[in-house]
């Protein structure tokens, strides 16, 4: 939570900067979505309600993998989780799929294994912060519908 905020701080700065207000940041970003209100409008079968606006989730690589390792034409997907315990005996699963589109993002999810680590590898199960727009939904392998998001900003969170 106090990663959002620091984001929120640090996204509408300019805004502050530059004579800009709130309503100029609001009409761009959904600050109120997360991954369980994402689900929510899945579960509900209301594509509708998901946000057209730029929205920022955090929570953890569950997976990866290149579509289309060209360069020019790059995508890979990553496969984002979140949890949230409900009272003190279940744990309500969210996710959704990340595209990362473009050659900005060619070197976050490697084709192969390499000797050296590359600093902007996005590594399983680490936990990251996404800047994005919901595109669609998609069914996953066990049935279940799911949001898919296009990336736009990641960020890992250590």
């Amino acid at each position: 939570m106090k990663i959002r905020w620091f984001l929120a701080v640090f996204i509408c700065l300019p805004f502050i900067i530059f004579g800009q207000n709130p309503d100029d940041f609001n009409s761009v970003v959904d600050f109120e979505s997360t991954l369980g209100s994402l689900m929510q409008a899945v579960v509900d079968n209301n594509p509708f309600a998901l946000p057209d606006k730029f929205i920022i989730v955090d929570g953890a690589v569950a997976s990866r993998v290149v579509v289309n390792g060209d360069a020019d034409q790059y995508l890979g997907e990553l496969e984002l989780v979140a949890g949230e315990w409900i009272g003190v005996e279940s744990v309500v699963r969210y996710q959704c799929i990340l595209q990362l589109i473009g050659p900005e993002f060619a070197a976050a999810i490697p084709a192969r294994r390499s000797r050296r680590a590359n600093p902007n590898e996005i590594k399983l199960n680490s936990r990251i912060l996404v800047v994005a727009k919901a595109t669609g939904i998609r069914e996953n392998a066990d049935g279940e519908f799911i949001p898919v998001l296009r990336a736009y900003y990641i960020r890992s969170i250590r």
